[in-house]
């Protein structure tokens, strides 16, 4: 996979029996999202509206591509 991105990474996840991604996190570089997949695969998160563990989950890294996607995925950030 291409590591050169100008707009950042998606870290989703889809659950076992389910066939919609689900957006958990928002990094700048590849590096960042793969050691976050990497954790997660081994530690559960919480769910964010229920604060359940996400489990039985297969996590993603997917590219953000376009410049309209970015600033709709950056536009909530804190930081």
């Amino acid at each position: 996979m291409n590591t050169e991105n100008r707009y950042g990474y998606k870290v989703c996840y889809r659950r076992q029996g389910r066939n919609r991604l689900k957006v958990y996190l928002i990094t700048n570089t590849y590096d960042g999202a793969v050691w976050r997949v990497r954790w997660y695969e081994t530690h559960s998160p919480p769910a964010r509206r229920t604060g359940k563990p996400i489990e039985n989950a297969a996590w993603q890294i997917i590219p953000i591509t376009t410049l309209a996607e970015y600033r709709l995925r950056w536009r909530g950030c804190p930081f």
